[in-house]
């Protein structure tokens, strides 16, 4: 069963009541079958026959048909009377109809009640969807089972039930029966119908309100797991114990689930007065209505805004005050101006005000700044920077919006939560702008020391062309541009073209600072791409492989203290021992130093590469990267999580949470993980592996293998002859030619342990150099401080 928040009581009424489909093609399917032997008689049938061959007509040769509602009654009594070949009505469509009339009926009652339903003429030409299922019922009565047939009664929704559908979004837990209802089994079609069937969307009033109070219902489920989740995840981020690009790509998702609801229900508004903004109005003010308010409290007499601030609270979560600052906006908006807003002109925006003690004008005149301002650099990045490095729900509405002059109502959504984000960080919403900027920066500088040291070293390898380096530079410089924020300078060539004074109030990264979620998704991007050019220069080289190696023999020989080398254990305890060591261990005799080493080498010198991880994250940042359109369902979020290679051991709020890292055999037996938390967690566990400055660590693994060759050069000129190395990138055939004089496989087969004790004392004259920590110095510099702790009392201590 899917989790609480994610399900969908829209799409579940949208699944019973286009299971029309069964009575459709069932019925076309009979009309061919029985077109010679079966018995029709009575004008009635024949109406009914009649009706079926013209669907079966229009429907030929099409992928989708929309099915009349009043085509129902017609179809499912062709069923009926249909005696050769007889059909039985299956028990899962009854019960589907069953669940479609207990949940419509009485809605119109109900509405009526609150001054908010169809007037009398409305209601003679309103379709009566109720009575034509009931209609379909009775027809089909006579071809159910027993079971399906025994109450010839269906129970409509009791008051309270349908209060509660249309309660102001007073958000509760839904039932278990609705919970049910959502994963019952639904009538199929015959598998060689590949027609998809939907009905038809009404159109008057109550149908329309509806669909829009068990969309809504939806919506703020989600809004409310939306606010929940973003409050645990931004406390603990400030306690730093959460990821920013963690919780960012965490909020966009819920973002990209709330979209596939609306994208569902929102074509049902598109024929009602002002569409979408007229139902949600016309919502508003049925809420309004039944909370007690009378009609002409809703507004006041302000000349130049109407509106009533009471009504804030209310208004906020029926989404009105978002849309009514993107309705402005859009009235701004221009294809032959660019809509800068400058910093100031809205107002000005306090973020150390309590939010709580405002009036309700100040907290809409709060949630105008912010929206106006941050619409403003949206456009202008939708409209100019098509490079920019990502996109999140927020910008894909705004890009939408400016193409068809029409608001998407998952644009309202997005707005909402981006509100609801401000409202609860208040001036800590620019941390993540600023702790994303210092990581790029101290990544960035991690390139240009690689690029550097190579040309210094004059160090090339097949396995590195040229264009590998070009790649770095290009990263270099998308990372030098978002932090100078390609928005601010297009603000400031705007400004200087058409001769407007830049006002000293503005800054580069205002849309970072305003949206700690672009702020993560960039870092994301960012560090997906570090963390590709890290391990593939680790594999093109094999520099931190084979110092692996080495080190891990001289642990085994006890020459070298545990812990040493801080940076290479780190790297160890990131990656799996498969990323080392063919076969997963590390070898344990002298014999095995060298065997495994060769297997490492591979074949023609091509070391085994490095297995990149990074399970969970990987499908974000290929999301975000190459702006994948993915249809994010619950199910697929599932499906991803399930995949991270770590469990959650203890409970964040008692402070013993424990992130554990399992081994790839174990992952199928972990518990399948489905909620947007668990998302949060997977992606913070993967940080530190995705993080971690790659390209530093090779550098030091590569400058302590020419150490250890410039301890052993005499000895191994000796052995091996002057020339056994051709050039620079075969250094690590020296921890090689070590390990042949370990086991005796050398000229005159020599067995001596001096040069392993040589390769110890490079070793530790290196790490002593650096103290064998300067990735982990680097690391922390960035945010990420790393501190090694034993085992075994981390177990005791969080049991």
């Amino acid at each position: 069963m899917l989790p609480l928040p994610l399900k969908s009581e829209y799409l579940g009424y949208k699944k019973d009541t286009d299971a029309g489909s069964w009575d459709t093609s069932d019925a076309s399917s009979l009309s061919t079958k029985s077109s010679s032997g079966g018995r029709k008689k009575g004008k009635a049938r024949k109406a009914a026959s009649a009706a079926v061959q013209a669907t079966k007509k229009a429907i030929q040769g099409v992928s989708k048909y929309i099915v009349a509602i009043a085509d129902y009654p017609k179809l499912a009594k062709h069923i009926a009377d249909t005696a050769d070949p007889t059909i039985t009505v299956p028990d899962n469509f009854a019960a589907t109809i069953d669940r479609v009339i207990s949940i419509r009926s009485g809605f119109g009652d109900r509405l009526a009640e609150h001054g908010a339903g169809p007037d009398t003429k409305a209601d003679l030409k309103h379709r009566h969807f109720v009575e034509v299922l009931k209609k379909v019922r009775e027809a089909l009565l006579p071809r159910m089972s027993s079971k399906a047939s025994s109450s010839t009664e269906v129970k409509a929704a009791t008051s309270d039930e349908i209060s509660n559908r249309f309660a102001g979004l007073a958000v509760e837990e839904p039932s278990q029966a609705f919970l049910n209802a959502l994963d019952v089994e639904r009538p199929t079609q015959p598998t060689e119908d590949k027609t998809i069937y939907e009905a038809e969307t009404l159109a008057e009033l109550e149908d329309v309100l509806f669909t829009y109070t068990i969309m809504m219902n939806d919506l703020a489920r989600i809004r409310a797991t939306i606010r929940a989740t973003i409050r645990w995840i931004w406390e603990n981020y400030q306690k730093g114990l959460f990821d920013i690009a963690a919780a960012a790509v965490a909020t966009d998702t819920a973002l990209a689930l709330a979209r596939g609801i609306i994208d569902e229900a929102e074509p049902n508004f598109k024929n009602f007065e002002e569409a979408t903004w007229g139902v949600q109005h016309k919502f508003f003010l049925a809420c309004c209505l039944r909370k007690g308010y009378d009609i002409d409290s809703v507004f006041s007499d302000d000349a130049s805004d109407n509106f009533n601030y009471d009504m804030y609270d209310l208004a906020d979560e029926c989404f009105v005050n978002a849309h009514r600052c993107l309705l402005s906006f859009l009235a701004i908006l221009s294809p032959d101006h660019l809509p800068i807003i400058r910093e100031g002109v809205m107002g000005h925006y306090d973020p150390t005000k309590n939010r709580d003690n405002l009036p309700g004008h100040a907290k809409f005149k709060e949630d105008q700044i912010l929206l106006m301002e941050f619409l403003s650099e949206l456009t202008v990045v939708t409209r100019i920077i098509p490079s920019y490095p990502v996109e999140d729900e927020f910008m894909r509405g705004v890009r939408e919006m400016d193409k068809t002059g029409k608001i998407p109502f998952s644009l309202v959504f997005a707005a909402q939560t981006f509100l609801d984000i401000h409202h609860l960080l208040r001036a800590d919403v620019s941390r993540g702008s600023k702790f994303m900027q210092n990581e790029i920066k101290h990544l960035s500088q991690t390139l240009k020391d690689h690029l550097e040291y190579h040309k210094k070293s004059k160090l090339r390898i097949k396995n590195w062309p040229e264009r590998m380096d070009d790649m770095l530079r290009l990263v270099i410089k998308q990372g030098q541009e978002i932090v100078a924020d390609p928005v601010y300078q297009c603000k400031v060539g705007y400004y200087r073209r058409n001769k407007i004074p830049i006002a000293s109030s503005m800054r580069p990264n205002r849309i970072l600072d305003y949206s700690p979620v672009l702020a993560g998704l960039n870092l994301l991007s960012f560090r997906g791409d570090m963390y590709s050019i890290g391990l593939d220069a680790a594999n093109a080289w094999g520099s931190i492989q084979y110092a692996t190696h080495l080190y891990s023999a001289l642990q085994n020989e006890k020459l070298v203290d545990p812990h040493f080398w801080p940076d290479l254990e780190m790297a160890q305890a990131l990656l799996p021992d498969s990323s080392f060591f063919p076969g997963g261990n590390a070898p344990k005799t002298r014999k095995k130093y060298l065997d495994t080493f060769v297997l490492q080498m591979g074949a023609a010198g091509v070391p085994r590469g490095i297995k990149k991880g990074l399970p969970v994250s990987s499908i974000f940042v290929e999301k975000y990267l190459k702006r994948t359109e993915v249809p994010w369902t619950p199910e697929n979020i599932h499906d991803i999580v399930s995949r991270s290679g770590f469990e959650a051991k203890g409970e964040l709020g008692k402070g013993n949470l424990l992130m554990w890292q399992i081994e790839e055999k174990d992952q199928k037996d972990i518990e399948k993980k489905r909620a947007l938390e668990a998302a949060v967690m997977a992606l913070h566990a993967e940080v530190t592996e995705m993080s971690f400055p790659w390209l530093t660590l090779h550098k030091s693994c590569w400058e302590m293998m020419k150490l250890v060759k410039e301890k052993n050069h005499q000895r191994l000129s000796q052995i091996f002859g002057s020339g056994y190395l051709n050039d620079k990138s075969q250094m690590p055939f020296v921890i090689g030619y070590i390990f042949m004089t370990t086991c005796g496989e050398c000229p005159g087969h020599l067995r001596t342990m001096d040069l392993m004790k040589q390769a110890a004392e490079a070793i530790k004259e290196y790490a002593t150099r650096d103290s064998g920590d300067p990735c982990l110095k680097l690391f922390a510099e960035m945010g990420h401080p790393v501190q090694f702790v034993n085992e075994e009392e981390l177990i005791e201590n969080n049991a």
